[in-house]
């Protein structure tokens, strides 16, 4: 193989090494504003048609802002949470919808855990959480239970 080929290809991957992620969060953002103009068109179609538009509440924008497929959550990060929670592990667990062992689990593993369904569900949830309001769910769940 001559040294002209070789640099070619070299160059070629290093390109496609360099471009891979800008791409791949174009694509996402891509792919958002899709959902969005979808969103829109069905708001207008709603809206042409003489019907009440459904309006998302406050508390929905909310627990959209933390998709749950688009966290990718680490020990070190749960950690960092339920301490700026001012949480046990039993109180994290119960907001979360898990048990106490799986926090404890998720906080030892020291790269990316892999949470799935509603325990991936329930970590977004308490992820848009302030303190106040992680107090506030836990003293309706006293009251509840």
């Amino acid at each position: 193989m001559n040294l002209n080929a070789m640099l070619g290809e070299a160059i070629a991957k290093g390109a496609g090494r360099v471009t891979r992620k800008p791409i791949a969060a174009l694509r996402r953002d891509v792919s958002e504003l899709k959902r969005q103009v979808a969103e829109l068109k069905r708001l207008l179609r709603a809206v042409q048609k003489g019907g009440q538009p459904r309006v998302a509440t406050a508390a929905a924008s909310d627990a959209a802002a933390v998709k749950p497929s688009r966290i990718r959550p680490t020990g070190p990060m749960v950690r960092k949470l339920r301490v700026k929670l001012g949480l046990t592990h039993a109180e994290f667990a119960k907001l979360a919808g898990v048990s106490g062992l799986t926090v404890y689990k998720w906080e030892k593993a020291d790269g990316r855990i892999n949470p799935r369904g509603r325990a991936l569900a329930g970590l977004a949830k308490v992820m848009g959480m302030g303190k106040r309001e992680a107090k506030r769910a836990l003293a309706d769940f006293a009251e509840g239970a």
